[in-house]
């Protein structure tokens, strides 16, 4: 729902939102991005950590997560700032959510319990992550070479970036269609 109301609130700014009620933001709309990826990244670890079964990795999301919270929220502020794509706190965001999916996916592997793999909502929800945050994680760390360098290049990326939300929203929308199954003992 928050990635929802993300896109919306980016759509309606285009729309003259900012100047509305005596506000004075600019017109860019990155600001509203930037703050995303940080909600989405607390979001996420919020998740993961109430699924993970090991107790080590609870507890490295417990140090590791907040710092990560934390230089997203420096970087908003002080360091690229919040008109600028942040793409540092992208890069440091995707790489943790990748390592996460990727741990429960050897969590589901490694489990005893049955588990009917397409009526599971979790499972599509960290597969569409997983898609999104590795397709996109190569463009991420080159977009500000590629953006001195080759500017027509990023132009290009935008449409496949957008493809590549499309399908991770459609993948959260199957989560949310299913019914969470219980699990059998083999």
């Amino acid at each position: 729902m928050i990635f929802l109301l993300t896109e919306l609130l980016a759509i309606v700014w285009r729309w003259r939102l900012h100047s509305m009620f005596g506000w004075n933001y600019p017109p860019n709309n990155f600001w509203i991005y930037n703050m995303f990826i940080t909600i989405r990244l607390g979001m996420l670890l919020g998740i993961f950590y109430q699924v993970f079964h090991s107790t080590g990795i609870k507890k490295a999301m417990l140090y590791i997560g907040p710092a990560l919270v934390l230089f997203n929220l420096v970087n908003y502020f002080a360091i690229q700032g919040p008109y600028q794509y942040n793409t540092y706190s992208l890069i440091f965001a995707h790489i943790p959510i990748i390592i996460l999916c990727l741990y429960y996916f050897r969590q589901l592997l490694e489990d005893s319990r049955i588990i009917v793999l397409h009526k599971e909502p979790l499972i599509w929800m960290t597969l569409g992550t997983f898609i999104y945050h590795v397709a996109s994680l190569p463009f991420l760390i080159m977009l500000g070479f590629l953006n001195i360098q080759q500017s027509d290049l990023v132009l290009l990326y935008l449409p496949i970036n957008d493809t590549l939300n499309l399908l991770m929203c459609s993948f959260y929308l199957i989560s949310f269609l299913c019914k969470p199954q219980q699990m059998q003992l083999c």
